[in-house]
């Protein structure tokens, strides 16, 4: 069995030949392997702009080089379509630069006028976007609009070459996300407090946010199954219940939810949700209120709250799990303590299929290479059913 035959299966709830070993080495694993300052991969040769997004060609050649070095399975998510827009563009200067670090300025040129951004790109890390387009959430909501490209002209056949590109090592993914404080942080100034506070002081602005983005979703969505250009859709957003308590995920997001797994499902298209940081209470919320097939990566305490073996129990009828070795103690761990934590892992999830065996979240950027060699050889001798 291929690697993508073997993810495939388990993401459909099947039993596989073995325990797919797909660790989430998403982003500094793979760069600092190829021995360039992380600002390379994050200078997208098409423009010549510095992107914080991570989705880039180079990105993803140095993603797909470290997969086939440490023998585990791919799961690419880089490479998004092109819109071919006409009423946006982008032009990027750097605006300090020294031995350590890059810092630029993006400007968003729009009909209604621009905005602008400023990014940290520092050698050895990925980079951060400090500032961020909406400065102003009342005053300039009217070019939150501009962030949602029209859908008339895309060519998916970028995302097509990515699949391609992964071949027998891996699959594929194309992001559709629900609307959420997370999704928002994407290009509204102020990080989680001042988001907290807008949500809270314009009730009203939310409201039509949400509306904008869940319908732009689902008309995406639509346009991606058509293409048929992925394996798997990516949903949910980055500390999705942690950026958010229970009743604004219920209140803002899981309406989105419901739609795109249930569009998945009836297209018989994968759904595949990421929140790293706590996440019980949604892995709870979507086994009970969506058609929702994968959750990921049910991070540990302190990080997280998920008890592998409990959701395993409570949830793995319905849902392929993935994940959740402490990625903290993954990286300050020997081999043996890696080994054993992996058997248990297999132990408390794998029977009757529907794991996969990962990381909880992104795996550190000094994690030593044997650890996650040994992933493999755990997952070759002890994941069979």
């Amino acid at each position: 069995m291929t690697k993508r035959e073997r993810m495939l299966k388990a993401l459909r709830h099947q039993i596989p030949d073995e325990v797919p070993c797909c660790p989430d080495i998403s982003i500094m694993i793979p760069i600092k392997l190829t021995r360039k300052p992380y600002w390379e991969v994050f200078r997208d040769d098409k423009d010549g702009l510095y992107y914080e997004n991570y989705s880039t060609h180079k990105m993803l050649k140095a993603y797909l080089d470290a997969c086939k070095y440490f023998n585990i399975i791919a799961w690419c998510f880089y490479i998004n379509p092109d819109f071919n827009r006409d009423d946006v563009s982008y032009t990027s200067k750097i605006i300090e630069k020294n031995l350590s670090r890059i810092v630029t300025r993006t400007t968003m040129h729009t009909p209604e006028g621009d905005l602008w951004s400023e990014t940290l790109f520092p050698i050895d890390n990925p980079p951060t976007a400090y500032r961020k387009f909406i400065k102003d959430f009342k005053k300039q909501f009217r070019f939150i609009k501009y962030f949602y490209p029209e859908l008339d002209n895309i060519d998916f056949s970028p995302v097509i070459q990515e699949r391609r590109l992964a071949g027998d090592n891996g699959v594929n993914a194309l992001s559709a996300f629900p609307p959420s404080l997370v999704h928002l942080d994407g290009f509204v100034d102020g990080g989680l407090g001042k988001l907290g506070l807008i949500y809270y002081d314009y009730p009203e602005l939310i409201l039509q946010y949400k509306k904008l983005h869940e319908d732009w979703t689902i008309r995406y969505l639509k346009k991606i199954i058509k293409s048929e250009c992925c394996d798997s859709i990516l949903t949910g957003g980055s500390g999705l219940m942690t950026w958010q308590s229970p009743k604004i995920t219920k209140d803002l997001s899981l309406d989105g939810l419901k739609q795109i797994t249930r569009i998945c499902k009836e297209a018989n298209l994968i759904s595949h949700l990421h929140s790293c940081g706590f996440e019980k209470e949604l892995v709870k919320m979507c086994a009970e209120e969506t058609d929702l097939d994968a959750i990921e990566p049910l991070e540990t305490p302190p990080q997280g709250d998920c008890d592998l073996k409990e959701i395993k129990q409570k949830y793995g009828n319905k849902l392929v799990l993935k994940g959740n070795l402490n990625t903290t103690r993954f990286m300050l761990s020997d081999v043996k303590t890696v080994k054993s934590d992996a058997i248990k892992c297999i132990e408390d999830a794998a029977e009757g299929g529907g794991f996969i065996l990962s990381t909880g979240d992104e795996t550190s950027r000094d994690t030593t290479h044997e650890n996650i060699f040994k992933l493999v050889e755990v997952c070759e001798k002890y994941g069979r059913y």
